[in-house]
């Protein structure tokens, strides 16, 4: 189970203080970002969409841009 709190969050180079208690993939979803198009690091490593996000954590979203 995920302690709630206030987790640092960064999408691309925004910074977002949030109160959150769930997974990646529910973030994800709370944010209306689709897995697809995002890589997300927690604490500087990669995560799968499962991974309990921790209140001491910190979330880096980077939307991937696709096109030619």
């Amino acid at each position: 189970m995920a302690e709630s709190g206030s987790v640092e969050i960064r999408v691309d180079n925004e910074k977002l203080d949030m109160e959150f208690d769930g997974t990646i993939g529910e973030l994800l979803r709370e944010l209306k970002l689709m897995r697809e198009e995002v890589v997300v690091k927690v604490n500087g490593k990669l995560a799968p969409e499962t991974k309990n996000i921790f209140k001491s954590d910190k979330i880096h979203i980077i939307k991937v841009v696709f096109g030619g």
